[in-house]
């Protein structure tokens, strides 16, 4: 009976860690705050980074440069699709949410070949 209660235990930790992310988590403003490319600070200014994700599935990026993009976004698991509407010949991007918490956001991406992880928090 121990060992059964034990197994239990750990199956629903398991099953909380592995919960599905919602869209309604990612919906608000945020703010990036740090940006690591293979385990080191990117040399740019993460201050002009930043997501906005709506209700309606809409959402809108800027990075440095001047780079926007907006278009439809969607949750599957903890996984963030994005489809840029606004830029010509693009392609859904699949981004992984390491954590996402009421207040914080963290995301692992691939570009081109480095790894990159973006920590970003909640404007209010």
């Amino acid at each position: 009976m121990k060992n059964y209660l034990i197994c239990c235990l750990v199956g629903s930790m398991a099953l909380l860690a592995c919960q599905n992310v919602g869209k309604q988590k990612l919906v608000g403003k945020w703010q990036a705050v740090s940006i690591l490319e293979d385990g080191m600070p990117m040399p740019i200014p993460v201050s002009v980074v930043g997501f906005e994700f709506y209700n309606n599935g809409y959402y809108n990026f800027r990075s440095t440069l001047e780079y926007k993009e907006a278009g439809t976004y969607d949750v599957s698991s903890n996984f963030l699709y994005t489809l840029d509407t606004i830029n010509e010949a693009s392609t859904q991007k699949i981004v992984q949410i390491m954590q996402v918490a009421e207040d914080s956001l963290l995301l692992k991406m691939n570009a081109d070949g480095k790894e990159q992880l973006i920590k970003l928090f909640k404007s209010k």
